[in-house]
C-alpha cells in the first residue's frame, strides 16, 4: 500500500507499506484497519480528500467523513482485486481538498475528477 503527499514535508520519508492480512478479508475491513492505524494524513483544513485504488478505484475517503464511500462491493475479499495473482497493490491518491460528494459522483460516473 503507498499514498501520496499531502505537502513537500510529508515526502521526508516513503509511505509505502506492506501487510498481511488474510485473503479473505473484506475491502471494508482494510480501509477501516488502515484508517485505524491513521495511514492517512490529516490536513489543517480538515478537507483531504483522497481515492483509494487497486486495479480500479474502488471508494473515496475523505477528512470530513465519518466513513469511506465506496464505488465497489466493499464486503468482497481484499485478494479479488489483485491484478496478478500475487497480492493487491492499494493506493491512495490525494485529491487536494476537492469536494469528495463530487469527486465520489464523478468516479460512480465512469469520470476522473478534476483534480
Amino acid at each position: 500500500m503507498d499514498r501520496g503527499s499531502v505537502a513537500m514535508g510529508d515526502d521526508a520519508l516513503p509511505h509505502a507499506e506492506t501487510i498481511d492480512l488474510p485473503p479473505e478479508t473484506s475491502l471494508a475491513d482494510v480501509v477501516s484497519y488502515l484508517l485505524d492505524r491513521h495511514f492517512l494524513a490529516s490536513i489543517a483544513s480538515g478537507r483531504a480528500t483522497w481515492i483509494l485504488v487497486a486495479d480500479r478505484p474502488l471508494a473515496v475517503v475523505a477528512q470530513q467523513w465519518d466513513e469511506p464511500r465506496f464505488l465497489v462491493d466493499a464486503s468482497r475479499p481484499i485478494s479479488s482485486f489483485g491484478a496478478d495473482g500475487n497480492g493487491v497493490s492499494l493506493m491512495f491518491r490525494y485529491w487536494k481538498q476537492r469536494d469528495p460528494d463530487h469527486v465520489f459522483e464523478e468516479l460512480a460516473a465512469g469520470r476522473e475528477p478534476e483534480r
